[in-house]
Protein backbone atom coordinates (compact mmCIF):
# COMPACT_ATOMS: atom_id res chain seq x y z
CA UNK A 1 0.00 0.00 0.00
CA UNK A 2 1.46 3.37 -1.00
CA UNK A 3 1.74 6.18 1.25
CA UNK A 4 -0.12 9.24 1.92
CA UNK A 5 2.93 10.96 -0.03
CA UNK A 6 3.31 8.70 -2.70
CA UNK A 7 -0.59 8.68 -3.73
CA UNK A 8 -0.51 12.19 -3.15
CA UNK A 9 2.34 12.54 -5.86
CA UNK A 10 1.28 9.87 -8.48
CA UNK A 11 -1.98 11.93 -8.41
CA UNK A 12 0.13 15.60 -9.04
CA UNK A 13 1.94 14.45 -11.72
CA UNK A 14 -1.12 13.20 -13.86
CA UNK A 15 -3.31 16.77 -13.36
CA UNK A 16 -1.07 19.80 -15.64
CA UNK A 17 -2.70 23.19 -15.58
CA UNK A 18 -1.85 26.67 -16.45
CA UNK A 19 -3.18 29.98 -15.01
CA UNK A 20 -3.61 32.65 -17.15
CA UNK A 21 -5.39 36.29 -17.35
CA UNK A 22 -7.73 37.31 -20.89
CA UNK A 23 -9.92 40.18 -21.56
CA UNK A 24 -13.32 39.95 -22.06
CA UNK A 25 -13.17 40.94 -25.48
CA UNK A 26 -10.23 38.19 -25.85
CA UNK A 27 -12.77 35.17 -24.57
CA UNK A 28 -15.53 36.58 -26.50
CA UNK A 29 -13.72 35.91 -29.63
CA UNK A 30 -12.85 32.79 -28.49
CA UNK A 31 -16.51 32.01 -28.32
CA UNK A 32 -17.55 33.61 -31.45
CA UNK A 33 -14.20 32.36 -33.71
CA UNK A 34 -14.79 29.63 -36.78
CA UNK A 35 -13.96 26.94 -35.33
CA UNK A 36 -15.08 27.96 -31.75
CA UNK A 37 -11.77 27.70 -29.38
CA UNK A 38 -14.02 27.88 -26.09
CA UNK A 39 -16.60 25.24 -26.67
CA UNK A 40 -19.61 25.12 -24.18
CA UNK A 41 -21.77 21.89 -25.00
CA UNK A 42 -24.68 21.79 -25.56
CA UNK A 43 -25.84 20.27 -22.47
CA UNK A 44 -23.86 23.02 -20.59
CA UNK A 45 -25.65 25.54 -23.04
CA UNK A 46 -28.92 24.78 -22.30
CA UNK A 47 -28.37 24.83 -18.40
CA UNK A 48 -27.98 28.94 -18.71
CA UNK A 49 -30.40 29.79 -15.95
CA UNK A 50 -29.25 32.99 -14.51
CA UNK A 51 -32.42 35.60 -14.37
CA UNK A 52 -32.06 38.89 -15.66
CA UNK A 53 -31.26 40.70 -12.45
CA UNK A 54 -28.44 37.78 -11.62
CA UNK A 55 -27.37 38.89 -15.55
CA UNK A 56 -27.46 42.72 -14.72
CA UNK A 57 -25.91 41.95 -11.15
CA UNK A 58 -22.89 40.26 -12.76
CA UNK A 59 -22.24 42.93 -15.32
CA UNK A 60 -22.48 45.48 -12.19
CA UNK A 61 -19.73 44.23 -10.60
CA UNK A 62 -17.58 43.81 -13.96
CA UNK A 63 -18.20 48.00 -14.49
CA UNK A 64 -17.33 48.46 -10.87
CA UNK A 65 -13.96 46.30 -10.58
CA UNK A 66 -15.41 43.89 -8.28
CA UNK A 67 -13.10 40.43 -7.73
CA UNK A 68 -14.87 37.93 -9.78
CA UNK A 69 -13.92 34.09 -9.39
CA UNK A 70 -11.59 32.83 -12.33
CA UNK A 71 -13.49 30.12 -15.19
CA UNK A 72 -12.04 26.78 -15.51
CA UNK A 73 -11.28 25.11 -19.12
CA UNK A 74 -9.89 21.51 -20.46
CA UNK A 75 -8.11 21.64 -23.37
CA UNK A 76 -8.76 19.44 -25.88
CA UNK A 77 -6.60 17.06 -28.17
CA UNK A 78 -6.98 19.49 -31.23
CA UNK A 79 -6.38 22.72 -28.79
CA UNK A 80 -9.93 24.11 -28.11
CA UNK A 81 -11.16 24.52 -24.79
CA UNK A 82 -13.96 22.71 -22.99
CA UNK A 83 -15.40 24.96 -20.56
CA UNK A 84 -15.76 22.76 -17.11
CA UNK A 85 -16.95 25.53 -14.54
CA UNK A 86 -17.94 29.27 -14.93
CA UNK A 87 -21.07 28.85 -17.21
CA UNK A 88 -23.29 31.50 -15.60
CA UNK A 89 -20.59 33.94 -16.00
CA UNK A 90 -19.22 33.46 -19.33
CA UNK A 91 -22.67 33.30 -20.65
CA UNK A 92 -23.89 36.65 -19.44
CA UNK A 93 -20.32 38.30 -21.15
CA UNK A 94 -21.03 36.82 -24.15
CA UNK A 95 -24.65 37.96 -23.96
CA UNK A 96 -23.71 41.42 -23.36
CA UNK A 97 -20.62 42.04 -25.28
CA UNK A 98 -20.44 39.22 -27.84
CA UNK A 99 -23.20 39.76 -29.87
CA UNK A 100 -22.73 43.16 -31.49
CA UNK A 101 -26.44 43.98 -32.14
CA UNK A 102 -28.97 46.01 -30.26
CA UNK A 103 -31.87 45.09 -28.68
CA UNK A 104 -35.30 45.54 -30.90
CA UNK A 105 -36.47 49.29 -30.84
CA UNK A 106 -39.45 48.71 -29.88
CA UNK A 107 -38.55 47.33 -26.47
CA UNK A 108 -35.36 49.41 -25.86
CA UNK A 109 -34.64 51.35 -22.95
CA UNK A 110 -36.27 51.09 -19.00
CA UNK A 111 -39.97 51.60 -20.24
CA UNK A 112 -39.04 48.38 -22.30
CA UNK A 113 -37.72 46.27 -19.65
CA UNK A 114 -40.45 44.59 -18.59
CA UNK A 115 -41.23 43.61 -22.56
CA UNK A 116 -41.51 39.63 -22.51
CA UNK A 117 -39.24 39.65 -25.33
CA UNK A 118 -36.56 40.12 -22.84
CA UNK A 119 -38.01 37.21 -20.81
CA UNK A 120 -38.46 34.72 -23.65
CA UNK A 121 -34.87 35.81 -24.36
CA UNK A 122 -32.95 35.65 -21.13
CA UNK A 123 -31.14 33.00 -21.73
CA UNK A 124 -30.25 32.95 -25.43
CA UNK A 125 -26.82 33.60 -26.17
CA UNK A 126 -27.38 34.83 -30.12
CA UNK A 127 -29.26 37.94 -28.68
CA UNK A 128 -28.14 41.23 -26.52
CA UNK A 129 -28.50 41.59 -22.58
CA UNK A 130 -30.44 44.44 -21.22
CA UNK A 131 -29.86 45.64 -18.17
CA UNK A 132 -31.79 46.46 -15.24
CA UNK A 133 -31.08 48.43 -12.69
CA UNK A 134 -27.70 47.74 -10.58
CA UNK A 135 -27.75 48.00 -6.76
CA UNK A 136 -25.43 50.57 -7.15
CA UNK A 137 -25.86 51.88 -10.74
CA UNK A 138 -29.21 52.37 -11.34
CA UNK A 139 -28.54 54.45 -14.45
CA UNK A 140 -27.63 51.35 -16.12
CA UNK A 141 -31.21 50.49 -16.30
CA UNK A 142 -32.41 49.81 -20.14
CA UNK A 143 -28.86 49.92 -21.78
CA UNK A 144 -27.23 47.18 -23.32
CA UNK A 145 -23.21 47.39 -24.08
CA UNK A 146 -23.57 49.15 -27.78
CA UNK A 147 -25.47 52.34 -25.44
CA UNK A 148 -22.98 51.87 -22.73
CA UNK A 149 -20.72 54.78 -22.74
CA UNK A 150 -17.31 54.66 -24.47
CA UNK A 151 -15.52 54.69 -21.51
CA UNK A 152 -17.50 51.92 -20.34
CA UNK A 153 -17.35 49.91 -23.38
CA UNK A 154 -13.66 49.98 -23.66
CA UNK A 155 -13.01 49.58 -19.57
CA UNK A 156 -15.01 46.32 -19.99
CA UNK A 157 -13.60 44.84 -23.23
CA UNK A 158 -10.02 45.62 -21.39
CA UNK A 159 -11.17 43.79 -18.28
CA UNK A 160 -9.30 40.52 -17.08
CA UNK A 161 -10.68 37.57 -15.94
CA UNK A 162 -8.55 34.59 -14.54
CA UNK A 163 -8.47 31.31 -16.67
CA UNK A 164 -7.42 27.83 -15.50
CA UNK A 165 -6.65 25.25 -18.01
CA UNK A 166 -6.65 21.78 -17.53
CA UNK A 167 -3.67 20.45 -20.18
CA UNK A 168 -4.40 17.99 -22.36
CA UNK A 169 -1.72 15.60 -21.16
CA UNK A 170 -4.40 15.45 -17.89
CA UNK A 171 -6.34 12.65 -17.82
CA UNK A 172 -9.85 12.48 -18.60
CA UNK A 173 -10.50 11.17 -15.30
CA UNK A 174 -9.66 14.26 -13.97
CA UNK A 175 -11.14 16.42 -15.74
CA UNK A 176 -14.58 14.86 -14.91
CA UNK A 177 -13.32 14.83 -10.53
CA UNK A 178 -12.51 18.59 -11.59
CA UNK A 179 -15.95 19.48 -13.30
CA UNK A 180 -17.74 17.41 -10.52
CA UNK A 181 -15.94 18.96 -7.12
CA UNK A 182 -16.53 22.58 -8.78
CA UNK A 183 -19.87 22.13 -9.46
CA UNK A 184 -21.10 20.08 -6.04
CA UNK A 185 -23.07 23.27 -4.34
CA UNK A 186 -22.22 25.78 -7.49
CA UNK A 187 -24.80 25.85 -10.68
CA UNK A 188 -28.31 24.77 -9.49
CA UNK A 189 -28.46 21.88 -11.20
CA UNK A 190 -30.97 18.68 -10.68
CA UNK A 191 -28.88 15.41 -10.10
CA UNK A 192 -29.32 13.76 -13.41
CA UNK A 193 -28.57 17.37 -14.95
CA UNK A 194 -25.28 17.03 -13.08
CA UNK A 195 -24.38 13.45 -14.03
CA UNK A 196 -25.38 14.30 -17.63
CA UNK A 197 -22.76 16.90 -17.79
CA UNK A 198 -20.28 15.25 -15.37
CA UNK A 199 -19.86 11.91 -16.99
CA UNK A 200 -20.16 13.11 -20.57
CA UNK A 201 -16.18 13.76 -19.90
CA UNK A 202 -15.60 9.80 -19.20
CA UNK A 203 -17.32 9.11 -21.98
CA UNK A 204 -20.90 9.98 -23.92
CA UNK A 205 -22.06 6.30 -24.74
CA UNK A 206 -24.17 6.14 -21.54
CA UNK A 207 -25.68 8.86 -21.18
CA UNK A 208 -26.50 9.23 -24.62
CA UNK A 209 -27.90 6.21 -24.18
CA UNK A 210 -30.15 7.07 -21.23
CA UNK A 211 -31.44 10.14 -23.31
CA UNK A 212 -32.94 8.19 -26.36
CA UNK A 213 -34.37 5.49 -24.07
CA UNK A 214 -35.82 7.75 -21.36
CA UNK A 215 -38.10 9.05 -24.50
CA UNK A 216 -39.65 5.78 -25.05
CA UNK A 217 -43.22 6.18 -24.84
CA UNK A 218 -44.48 3.16 -23.19
CA UNK A 219 -41.92 4.33 -20.43
CA UNK A 220 -43.66 7.81 -19.92
CA UNK A 221 -46.79 6.60 -20.18
CA UNK A 222 -46.06 3.61 -17.36
CA UNK A 223 -44.86 6.55 -15.34
CA UNK A 224 -47.93 8.78 -16.18
CA UNK A 225 -45.92 11.73 -17.70
CA UNK A 226 -45.41 12.59 -21.28
CA UNK A 227 -41.91 13.09 -22.70
CA UNK A 228 -41.10 16.74 -23.48
CA UNK A 229 -38.32 19.15 -21.95
CA UNK A 230 -39.86 20.11 -18.56
CA UNK A 231 -39.53 16.05 -17.87
CA UNK A 232 -36.60 15.13 -20.27
CA UNK A 233 -34.00 15.06 -16.44
CA UNK A 234 -36.86 13.44 -14.35
CA UNK A 235 -37.66 10.14 -16.98
CA UNK A 236 -33.23 9.62 -17.56
CA UNK A 237 -33.21 10.27 -13.80
CA UNK A 238 -35.69 6.99 -13.44
CA UNK A 239 -34.66 5.28 -16.63
CA UNK A 240 -30.80 5.10 -14.89
CA UNK A 241 -32.68 3.68 -11.46
CA UNK A 242 -34.52 1.47 -13.46
CA UNK A 243 -30.97 -0.17 -14.81
CA UNK A 244 -29.06 0.78 -11.58
CA UNK A 245 -31.41 -0.96 -9.18
CA UNK A 246 -31.79 -4.25 -11.61
CA UNK A 247 -28.03 -4.79 -12.44
CA UNK A 248 -26.06 -2.94 -9.54
CA UNK A 249 -28.55 -3.64 -6.61
CA UNK A 250 -25.73 -5.60 -3.83
CA UNK A 251 -23.88 -2.81 -3.86
CA UNK A 252 -26.39 -0.48 -2.56
CA UNK A 253 -26.04 1.32 0.80
CA UNK A 254 -28.30 3.74 1.85
CA UNK A 255 -28.20 7.47 -0.40
CA UNK A 256 -30.21 6.49 -3.68
CA UNK A 257 -28.56 9.86 -5.50
CA UNK A 258 -24.95 9.17 -4.53
CA UNK A 259 -25.33 5.17 -5.66
CA UNK A 260 -27.05 6.15 -9.08
CA UNK A 261 -23.77 8.59 -10.11
CA UNK A 262 -21.59 5.69 -8.78
CA UNK A 263 -23.35 2.81 -10.96
CA UNK A 264 -23.41 5.99 -13.96
CA UNK A 265 -19.73 6.18 -13.63
CA UNK A 266 -19.07 2.61 -13.10
CA UNK A 267 -20.91 1.58 -16.89
CA UNK A 268 -19.01 4.98 -18.35
CA UNK A 269 -15.52 3.57 -17.00
CA UNK A 270 -16.42 0.30 -18.50
CA UNK A 271 -15.45 -0.93 -14.91
CA UNK A 272 -19.20 -2.57 -15.50
CA UNK A 273 -20.33 -4.36 -18.00
CA UNK A 274 -23.74 -3.01 -20.06
CA UNK A 275 -25.37 -5.01 -22.77
CA UNK A 276 -26.86 -1.75 -24.52
CA UNK A 277 -28.98 -4.43 -27.08
CA UNK A 278 -30.45 -6.67 -24.48
CA UNK A 279 -30.47 -3.89 -21.91
CA UNK A 280 -32.89 -2.06 -24.82
CA UNK A 281 -35.34 -4.96 -25.50
CA UNK A 282 -35.85 -5.89 -22.00
CA UNK A 283 -36.29 -1.98 -20.80
CA UNK A 284 -39.08 -2.14 -23.95
CA UNK A 285 -40.80 -4.82 -22.74
CA UNK A 286 -40.97 -3.85 -19.11
CA UNK A 287 -43.11 -0.83 -19.48
CA UNK A 288 -45.02 -2.79 -22.15
CA UNK A 289 -46.26 -5.13 -19.42
CA UNK A 290 -46.92 -2.52 -17.23
CA UNK A 291 -49.19 -0.61 -19.70
CA UNK A 292 -51.17 -3.17 -20.04
CA UNK A 293 -52.26 -3.88 -16.31
CA UNK A 294 -51.48 -0.55 -15.02
CA UNK A 295 -50.67 2.44 -17.29
CA UNK A 296 -50.53 6.01 -15.75
CA UNK A 297 -48.25 5.43 -12.96
CA UNK A 298 -50.90 3.31 -11.43
CA UNK A 299 -48.39 0.59 -10.62
CA UNK A 300 -46.24 2.87 -8.61
CA UNK A 301 -49.18 4.59 -6.57
CA UNK A 302 -50.46 2.69 -2.75
CA UNK A 303 -53.17 0.69 -2.90
CA UNK A 304 -56.18 0.20 -0.29
CA UNK A 305 -56.81 -3.67 1.10
CA UNK A 306 -60.15 -3.25 0.82
CA UNK A 307 -61.23 -2.12 -2.34
CA UNK A 308 -57.66 -1.72 -4.65
CA UNK A 309 -57.67 2.03 -5.15
CA UNK A 310 -55.05 3.89 -5.47
CA UNK A 311 -53.70 6.47 -3.03
CA UNK A 312 -50.88 9.10 -2.85
CA UNK A 313 -48.29 10.68 -4.57
CA UNK A 314 -46.05 8.33 -7.43
CA UNK A 315 -43.45 6.32 -5.25
CA UNK A 316 -40.21 5.71 -6.10
CA UNK A 317 -39.78 3.17 -3.73
CA UNK A 318 -42.27 1.76 -5.87
CA UNK A 319 -41.30 2.19 -9.09
CA UNK A 320 -38.40 -0.07 -8.05
CA UNK A 321 -40.16 -2.74 -6.73
CA UNK A 322 -42.56 -3.40 -9.92
CA UNK A 323 -40.52 -3.15 -12.50
CA UNK A 324 -37.48 -4.57 -11.00
CA UNK A 325 -39.16 -7.75 -10.49
CA UNK A 326 -41.25 -7.61 -13.60
CA UNK A 327 -37.58 -7.52 -15.38
CA UNK A 328 -36.00 -10.08 -13.18
CA UNK A 329 -38.97 -12.36 -14.90
CA UNK A 330 -40.16 -10.74 -17.94
CA UNK A 331 -40.87 -14.60 -19.77
CA UNK A 332 -43.33 -15.53 -17.26
CA UNK A 333 -45.09 -11.95 -16.98
CA UNK A 334 -45.83 -12.47 -20.57
CA UNK A 335 -48.03 -14.97 -20.22
CA UNK A 336 -49.75 -13.81 -17.27
CA UNK A 337 -53.23 -12.00 -18.32
CA UNK A 338 -54.01 -8.38 -17.77
CA UNK A 339 -56.35 -8.72 -14.72
CA UNK A 340 -54.21 -11.38 -13.07
CA UNK A 341 -51.06 -8.97 -13.75
CA UNK A 342 -52.88 -6.63 -12.45
CA UNK A 343 -53.92 -8.48 -9.41
CA UNK A 344 -50.18 -9.79 -8.52
CA UNK A 345 -49.03 -5.72 -8.71
CA UNK A 346 -52.04 -4.64 -6.37
CA UNK A 347 -51.14 -7.65 -4.26
CA UNK A 348 -47.90 -6.81 -4.20
CA UNK A 349 -47.54 -2.99 -3.29
CA UNK A 350 -50.21 -4.09 -0.08
CA UNK A 351 -47.56 -7.22 0.83
CA UNK A 352 -45.22 -4.75 1.40
CA UNK A 353 -46.17 -2.19 3.70
CA UNK A 354 -47.45 -4.79 5.45
CA UNK A 355 -44.19 -5.95 5.85
CA UNK A 356 -42.51 -2.37 6.16
CA UNK A 357 -40.73 -2.64 3.57
CA UNK A 358 -42.31 1.18 2.10
CA UNK A 359 -42.95 4.18 3.55
CA UNK A 360 -40.45 5.61 6.12
CA UNK A 361 -37.14 5.03 5.84
CA UNK A 362 -37.37 2.94 2.24
CA UNK A 363 -34.36 3.90 1.22
CA UNK A 364 -32.57 1.83 3.51
CA UNK A 365 -30.45 -1.12 2.83
CA UNK A 366 -32.11 -3.51 4.26
CA UNK A 367 -35.99 -2.27 3.20
CA UNK A 368 -35.05 -1.45 -0.43
CA UNK A 369 -33.37 -5.67 -0.78
CA UNK A 370 -36.54 -6.45 1.33
CA UNK A 371 -38.82 -4.71 -1.39
CA UNK A 372 -36.55 -5.99 -4.30
CA UNK A 373 -36.41 -9.67 -3.35
CA UNK A 374 -40.20 -9.96 -2.56
CA UNK A 375 -41.16 -8.41 -6.55
CA UNK A 376 -38.82 -11.01 -7.74
CA UNK A 377 -40.24 -14.35 -6.27
CA UNK A 378 -43.71 -12.32 -6.60
CA UNK A 379 -43.58 -12.41 -10.25
CA UNK A 380 -41.92 -16.06 -10.32
CA UNK A 381 -45.00 -17.72 -9.81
Amino acid sequence: MPSLLEQATEHRNHIKHEALTFSLFELVNMFRAEPKEIQIRPDFQRLFRWSRIQQSSFIESLILEMPIPPLFFFETPEGLWDLLDGLQRLSTIIRFIGTGKDTPVEVQGSNGNENMWHYDNQNNLEEPLQLLAGEYLTELAGLTFTRLPAQLQLNLKRARLHVYVLKRETKPMYKYEVFKRLNRGGMLLEDQEMRNCSVRMLDETFPNFLREISQDNGFAKALGVEYDQQNAYYLEEFALRFFTMKNYSNNFRHEVSDFLTEYMEAVSRQTFVFNYDAERLLFTECWSQINRALPDGEAFRGKNRDDHKSYGPFSPALFEMISIGIAANIANVKIIGDTDLKNKIVDLIITAKDRGLTGGGSNSRTKTHGRLTLAKEGFAS
